[in-house]
């Protein structure tokens, strides 16, 4: 194998790596963004509407476009009943039967409106149930990565080279940028299977987790893009 001196740019790249993979496997639980055309969708934006009418509901539906707010998109701050923020989303508006919003958002093409869960009912709130699970695995998975990302980041603090690391730690390899493996593997050469020396174990890393995670991302990506 050649040898492949440890740079600062090689330590950047890698923990660089551990953010993509950990946006990557998030990404299939991003929940962002109500699809058009669905009926969560018909819901949210009948609650977004009654939301704004809610001070003089008798006018609803009766006011001509040029007094209505026409939004090209409405970013929504849920909250409880306690105002405590439970999430954002966006719903996109349509062109051919768009959310009239009352006149005090006129001039706002992209509005924040605030509903509470209790706007929400039917598809809507089973929507947002769904999205409550989905945002707990996205933190989840941050959190996971975000440990394995300074576990590395100290790992990689105690050698001089990207041999030497993946000699000591195997798993290390699957967070290790293509470009740099194709500089490792330059000269094939046998590596003699080597005892784990004591920098993992000093260093507590935890080699179970390390490698779940990259199966994680390996998973959820080819998931995806099936």
């Amino acid at each position: 194998m050649a040898y492949v001196r440890k740079t600062d740019t090689l330590v950047n790249d890698i923990t660089s790596r551990v953010r993509e993979m950990s946006r990557a496997a998030q990404q299939p639980f991003k929940t962002d963004t109500v699809e058009v055309g669905t009926a969560t969708h018909a819901s949210i934006r009948e609650a977004i509407v009654n939301k704004t009418y809610e001070a003089m509901p008798e006018v609803k539906g009766r006011l001509p476009d040029e007094w209505c707010g026409l939004p090209t998109r409405v970013d929504v701050h849920l909250r409880d009943d306690d105002e405590n923020l439970i999430s954002r989303f966006s719903v996109e508006n349509v062109t051919s039967d768009p959310m009239r919003l009352s006149p005090e958002y006129r001039r706002q093409s992209y509005p924040d409106v605030t509903l509470h869960t209790k706007n929400l009912t039917g598809a809507a709130a089973a929507w947002l149930e769904a999205k409550a699970d989905n945002d707990k695995k996205v933190t989840a998975i941050k959190q996971q990565f975000n440990a394995v990302r300074e576990q590395l980041k100290g790992f990689m603090q105690q050698h001089a080279s990207l041999n030497a690391m993946i000699t000591e730690m195997p798993e290390f390899e699957m967070y290790v940028p293509d470009k740099y493996m194709q500089k490792y593997r330059a000269k094939s050469e046998p590596r003699a299977k080597v005892e784990r020396p004591t920098n993992v174990q000093d260093l507590n890393i935890d080699v179970d987790a390390l490698a779940a995670a990259a199966i994680t991302h390996r998973m959820v990506t080819a998931n995806s893009s099936s």
